[in-house]
């Protein structure tokens, strides 16, 4: 069953954008994920959210994907994403 990292996000600030995708591609490829969605300006159908950027990645399963969210990794370049943008992360599987 595989897993799934789902971001929707809003940047405040692309200072940091450039670090944080270079760190986080490495630290996917090392976990053998696959980008699904990169879409900076998805349309909502239903309820409201001003986050306008979705990123969907797939993962082996969703072990795969919780080990790559907290391996030293990719928790190295987080913060630059978090003090850079706000928004909601979760997990999924399919």
């Amino acid at each position: 069953m595989a897993g799934y990292f789902i971001l929707h996000t809003t940047w405040h600030t692309l200072e940091h954008l450039n670090e944080y995708q270079a760190g986080a591609q490495t630290t996917l490829q090392e976990y053998g994920a696959e980008s699904v969605v990169y879409d900076v300006k998805t349309e909502v159908v239903e309820g409201e959210s001003d986050h306008r950027a979705t990123v969907i990645i797939r993962f082996e399963d969703l072990e795969t994907a919780k080990a790559w969210y907290h391996s030293p990794g990719y928790q190295a370049v987080l913060p630059l994403r978090l003090k850079s943008s706000e928004g909601v992360a979760r997990f999924a599987s399919s």
